[in-house]
């Protein structure tokens, strides 16, 4: 769908949630994207992003401190190379050294110490925070990031007087940006998604998935611009 105008992100994004409302199972989520004809190339990809089965809890958070992997800045600490012992902790932070990720740590590591805090204080990194808070698999904490509240801001803008074009040119998520992030939160465990979808672990993941896509394939692209 290229050059995909705002009357058609609009039917796109309200047929997907209208999908959304019905369904009952993940496997009718994941049939989503081949009814509203969601392109491949904007699809999420599972195995760059494959479910994250583990959690991340606060005595974690404290083991690493205790260990000296994480100071009191909640960074790595500067000799903490000489301490990781196991290959695969040694992978991991070598590729986030060679991505200049280091630094992205401590955002993540505050949303697992905030993950069931009600406070909405925090305006640096929030895609990272809110993942820091997911991690913990504390009920109501999804993952987010651009498409989604991108796709989530769009479907809540349908009967609103607010420019859908606007909307559709969200990038980088910032303080201004928290509000919807909100209310995407709640409207995840809100009524609009049945009981039946809520009772299964983790459906927010495969929710978000869905968005993802949506978000990615309404988003106007530079060259639409032009």
């Amino acid at each position: 769908m290229e050059n995909i105008t705002d009357e058609q992100a609009i039917k796109l994004t309200k047929d997907a949630f209208d999908l959304i409302k019905q369904s009952k199972t993940v496997s009718e989520l994941k049939a989503i994207p081949d009814i509203i004809n969601i392109p491949i190339k904007d699809r999420m990809k599972t195995d760059g992003y494959p479910k994250i089965e583990f959690s991340l809890s606060i005595c974690d958070i404290h083991s690493l401190i205790n260990n000296k992997i994480i100071d009191d800045e909640l960074n790595f600490t500067h000799d903490v190379t000489k301490r990781l012992t196991d290959p695969l902790s040694k992978l991991l932070y070598a590729i986030a050294w060679k991505n200049g990720d280091l630094s992205k740590v401590k955002h993540i590591i505050k949303g697992v110490i905030e993950s069931k805090s009600c406070e909405n204080n925090y305006n640096k990194a929030l895609v990272f925070y809110q993942f820091g808070k997911f991690l913990t698999k504390t009920v109501g904490q999804p993952i987010i990031d651009q498409h989604v509240i991108r796709a989530f801001a769009v479907y809540k803008s349908i009967n609103s007087n607010e420019k859908i074009n606007e909307l559709r040119e969200i990038e980088t998520l910032n303080k201004k940006h928290k509000g919807l992030i909100s209310d995407y939160k709640d409207w995840l465990t809100s009524d609009f998604i049945t009981k039946e979808l809520k009772m299964i672990e983790d459906y927010s993941f495969y929710i978000d998935e869905l968005l993802f896509a949506i978000g990615k394939t309404i988003k106007i692209k530079k060259h639409e611009k032009k």
